[in-house]
């Protein structure tokens, strides 16, 4: 697809990882952002993984000492639920991509440390369909993050990665995917993964930076159930599973399926299947 016939946002990230895909010297060291056991003030994490790329200028992440002056071709990968603290006391162009299941999302920062506030933010969110080599990538940069002088091996990845996000950008079916159907997905995606969590519609709706009431009405126009049940739906799959496999307490059941109250577990797993947990344990074990 032309690059001239993409949206204009679109349009500037494709050129913008062009720049940097086609020349593959100047990206230098891959650094990683770590777990933290909490988040320090003005600090940033998310559920999902992340990677920026120094396009000029200086940038740090204050969390680690030796990652408070990175410069232009440095990268810095940040795993899902990875925690670091921006530094921007220094004039820096930054490209950071945010790695969603069935997204991409990407900002571009222009700041300047003699003006307060960025100089320029430009952002775009392109849809793409569950792409293995993404995931793959992915989980291998993961995996590297404990050997992070293994450089020689994640160069390469780090450079396939940012290939991958160029071949979205530029894929002609991007542009075509509605916002709505591919928001649905990774909700639905996220829901499955940490459903054991205290997940409402409101702190869902700030993770993907909606309303409540727009989470709502994805789940009535792309689904056949509203939030609430499907996340019970799910929790209650997990129940079952869990309940067939393992002899655990109703109370350390019901804590891994979301649920801090046994007694309330109980009660919404009967309505649901018309049997206590303990009664359907007992045909399995």
């Amino acid at each position: 697809m032309p690059l001239t016939t993409l949206p204009a946002e679109q349009r500037f990230f494709a050129e913008l990882l062009s720049g940097v895909v086609l020349n593959p010297g100047q990206l230098k060291r891959c650094w990683f952002a770590r777990l933290q056991s909490s988040i320090p003030a003005g600090s940033y994490s998310i559920k999902f993984p992340r990677l920026e790329v120094v396009l000029r200028g200086e940038y740090g992440n204050l969390l680690e000492p030796d990652q408070k002056a990175l410069g232009q071709g440095d990268l810095l990968f940040i795993p899902a639920n990875g925690v670091n603290q921006p530094a921007w006391n220094k004039d820096v162009l930054l490209l950071g991509i945010v790695f969603a299941p069935a997204y991409l999302s990407l900002t571009f920062h222009d700041k300047r440390a003699a003006q307060s506030g960025f100089q320029r933010v430009r952002k775009c969110e392109v849809p793409h369909h569950n792409r293995g080599e993404l995931v793959h990538l992915l989980q291998a940069l993961t995996s590297l993050g404990a050997s992070p002088n293994d450089q020689e091996i994640i160069q390469p990845l780090c450079l396939s990665l940012l290939q991958c996000c160029r071949k979205i950008l530029n894929d002609p079916a991007a542009d075509k995917l509605a916002r709505g159907p591919f928001l649905y997905q990774s909700i639905c995606t996220w829901i499955q993964d940490n459903y054991a969590r205290d997940v409402t519609r409101e702190n869902t709706a700030t993770l993907f930076n909606i309303t409540p009431n727009h989470v709502s009405r994805l789940f009535q126009q792309q689904g056949n159930m509203g939030f609430v049940d499907y996340l019970r739906w799910v929790r209650m799959a997990k129940a079952k599973m869990i309940l067939q496999k393992y002899h655990l307490t109703i109370n350390e059941v019901a804590r891994r399926c979301g649920y801090p109250d046994g007694d309330y577990f109980s009660r919404l797993f009967k309505r649901e299947f018309g049997v206590t947990p303990g009664e359907y344990r007992d045909r399995f074990l």
